[in-house]
């Protein structure tokens, strides 16, 4: 049975609880020091009984306004009265006043909670992160990261920020050949400096949102997203010897995008799944305007099992070129790939692509095959989180003004990723990667290779 304790009863259950928690009770009265008073607003507050929580951090807090524990229980009681704008206030004056770890972390947690509880889920995620920074023990940080999965997980916005800078031996795509022949001709073209590979420093900054919409069943959801990115490049100083006349703004490029996608399950136990949408963009090069371009895709995903997901997908492309509108194009591609968990938790893909694209240009025009392998290492080693691609390409364009019977790129595009999840600041890790990229091509002009290696940054949760 059930028995229902008064609220009057209650009350002195708990002022009991804390004052032989503090000290002996006196039977005529009772004088309680500034840390006997807290626990019982923390006992109070934590019983439901918000108004008496808030009585006696009035009473701590006319003794000592920066009383940071005390504004803290404040913005508990204020948030359970359903006080969310006092609520914020008072876990932001306890922030500015916390002068430890513990002290921090307990501010930002109760200021995270008043946003979350206000609607504000993407800023509580953001004080989460600092909960977690200022965190004093492990099992602290544990539950700020459990809080930040669940806000996560019940917010519609999903915003990511990437940063990156990597050096590069070809920041131009240009050739590593200096010079070219032309289809008939029989003696060879010099190619000019500005369009030979020329090595420099890369940095990019990309803002990408995503938000959800509610879904209308468990088996569906719809997705809108926007991106905004930009790289800037400073040439080495042998580039500048080589191309005097060149400088990194003339290889700068943004991109701008927009896009809704829709998932759907074709079956209750959600093993099979259709996906389609469409994206819009633009993009600039060099400062100026350089194409649009519209992408609508459609896929299928199927689940084989726990550890298998293969899938299908094709994808049309229109790219206008407005610097140049004969090099505009429509691409036809289709994909098809199969993901596995094996034994030690390790995640392989393999993936299959063929492509065709249409363009009045005959150096666009072409037909493409690729295979790309994958591996993701479950656990990382000696704290460092690893990824690998391997990606081979084959081109064939039927005619080419730089080669006599048509001319053929074969690609091969190899990259490693080092995530450094032991250095953490802000849910923040940083990231190494390196990439090398070898097109061998029969037309001089096209025949090219990179190594870069990119530092930036990802979220650890």
């Amino acid at each position: 049975m059930r028995v229902r304790m008064p609220r009057l009863i209650l009350k002195a259950v708990v002022v009991f609880a804390v004052l032989n928690f503090g000290g002996p009770a006196m039977a005529d009265q009772v004088t309680l020091d500034a840390e006997a008073l807290r626990k019982l607003a923390f006992t109070a507050v934590k019983a439901g009984f918000a108004e008496d929580a808030l009585r006696y951090t009035d009473a701590l807090l006319k003794r000592d306004p920066a009383d940071s524990s005390a504004l803290v229980i404040r913005s508990q009681a204020l948030r359970a009265l359903g006080r969310d704008g006092p609520a914020k206030k008072a876990a932001h004056a306890a922030w500015d006043s916390a002068d430890s770890d513990p002290a921090r972390f307990g501010a930002a947690m109760v200021m995270a909670q008043a946003l979350s509880t206000g609607g504000r889920r993407t800023a509580a995620q953001w004080w989460l992160r600092r909960a977690a920074q200022n965190a004093p023990n492990d099992k602290a940080e544990a539950l700020a990261r459990r809080d930040f999965g669940y806000v996560k997980s019940r917010n519609p916005w999903d915003v990511q920020i990437n940063a990156s800078a990597a050096p590069s031996s070809n920041v131009n795509n240009g050739s590593r050949q200096d010079t070219l022949t032309l289809a008939g001709l029989p003696f060879e073209f010099v190619i000019e400096p500005e369009a030979q590979a020329l090595s420099g420093f890369e940095t990019g900054f990309g803002v990408t949102g995503t938000y959800r919409f509610s879904p209308k069943g468990p088996l569906r959801q719809t997705t809108a997203r926007f991106g905004l990115m930009g790289e800037t490049v400073v040439l080495s100083n042998g580039s500048k010897a080589v191309a005097p006349n060149l400088s990194g703004r003339d290889f700068s490029f943004a991109a701008l995008e927009a896009g809704v996608q829709h998932k759907r399950a074709l079956d209750s136990a959600g093993k099979t799944a259709v996906r389609f949408g469409a994206t819009g963009g633009r993009n600039w090069y060099g400062g100026a305007l350089l194409s649009d371009y519209l992408r609508v895709e459609t896929g299928l995903d199927r689940r084989l099992g726990p550890k298998s997901v293969l899938s299908f997908g094709a994808t049309v492309d229109r790219v206008v070129r407005i610097d140049s509108p004969v090099q505009s194009s429509d691409r036809l591609e289709a994909e098809a790939g199969l993901g596995r968990k094996i034994a030690n938790g390790d995640q392989l893909s393999v993936g299959l692509m063929a492509a065709r694209a249409v363009s009045a240009s005959a150096e666009i025009r072409n037909e493409a095959m690729g295979l790309t392998f994958g591996w993701a290492k479950a656990e990382p080693v000696a704290g460092i989180g690893l990824q690998a691609s391997l990606r081979i390409e084959s081109r064939v364009y039927e005619e080419s003004a730089y080669v006599i019977g048509g001319r053929e790129d074969m690609r091969l595009s190899a990259n490693l990723s080092m995530s450094f999840e032991q250095v953490d600041y802000l849910g923040f890790s940083p990231v190494l990667q390196m990439q090398a990229t070898r097109n061998r091509s029969n037309a001089a002009l096209y025949d090219t290779q990179d190594f870069g290696i990119t530092f930036g940054i990802k979220s650890s949760f």
